[in-house]
């Protein structure tokens, strides 16, 4: 399903879509697997986070997790409650190598990562996209006029930003920004925040006039290269993307645009909305 978009949508100089190029539509395929694809994110029912010695629990996950002494990850259950790592029933206190598989109650697997006392686990329903009829994403045609040359921008080293996040109720948290975005859309130069929400992972938060009307509210990601500041990189708005908060509102936590990170504009390139097929689902 491929939407419609209006005049309005169009920046000036546009002209009629183009046919999408082959490195485009791989991304596109690469897209759905990220969200839909063996370890899609539209599988996730947990994302939680495990740090220091104290037992922690996790919502919908068995067991009380906690970090040794020297800060390696552990979990401690009883054979009733199901948790396997690496094949074996934990019955007792079991370490959890990260990485290595784990298992769950209700067909649901697992793995965890980290190091030196803080993990993050993930849990993993590989039935739920079936359940849901999630079957697709809108996207605006491809359009080349809404691919530009932008540069990174050195910030006060540390810089942290504090925005918003998507939790119930709504937080603010202070993230690491360590680099602008510096792009020139049609003559105007916008300078944008990007964060680093998770490490190795650098992403403009964004809004623009088609939030709301055509496209989320809380507005749109680009998934930029880790690069040096100075550097040089395509900035692709046929490349926005949906957050993961639409995939699992109450799993995916997501930031929300930084202050000042508003393009005055319909940016009418990438995604749109999830698509979802009702007829069968359960």
């Amino acid at each position: 399903m491929t939407a419609h978009r209006t005049s309005a949508d169009r920046p000036a100089d546009s002209s009629a879509a183009a046919d999408p190029p082959g490195e485009y539509t791989a991304w596109r395929q690469g897209r759905w697997e990220e969200v839909a694809g063996p370890n899609g994110k539209a599988k996730v029912v947990t994302n939680g986070k495990i740090v220091g010695r104290g037992m922690h629990t996790l919502p919908g996950v068995p067991g009380r997790w906690s970090t040794d002494e020297a800060g390696a990850l552990t979990v401690t259950a009883t054979a009733a409650d199901g948790v396997r790592v690496d094949g074996e029933t934990v019955a007792g206190t079991a370490a959890v190598p990260p990485g290595r598989p784990l298992e769950f109650p209700e067909g649901r697997v697992g793995f965890a990562g980290g190091g030196n006392g803080a993990y993050g686990l993930v849990v993993m329903d590989h039935a739920a996209v079936e359940r849901s009829g999630l079957s697709g994403i809108d996207t605006y045609p491809y359009d080349p006029s809404w691919v530009f040359e932008g540069s990174y921008r050195a910030v006060p080293e540390g810089r942290r930003i504090e925005v918003g996040r998507l939790t119930t109720p709504r937080s603010t948290e202070a993230i690491s920004a360590p680099v602008d975005l510096v792009v020139t859309i049609h003559g105007i130069e916008y300078v944008l925040a990007v964060l680093e929400d998770m490490p190795g992972q650098r992403l403009v938060v964004f809004t623009d006039e088609t939030n709301g009307d055509g496209t989320p509210e809380i507005g749109r990601w680009l998934v930029l290269p880790l690069l040096e500041p100075g550097s040089t990189l395509s900035v692709d708005f046929n490349k926005a993307t949906l957050s993961h908060h639409h995939l699992r509102p109450a799993v995916f936590t997501c930031p929300l645009s930084p202050p000042g990170n508003h393009l005055p504009m319909r940016v009418g390139a990438g995604e749109r909305a999830l698509i979802y097929d009702t007829t069968g689902t359960k």
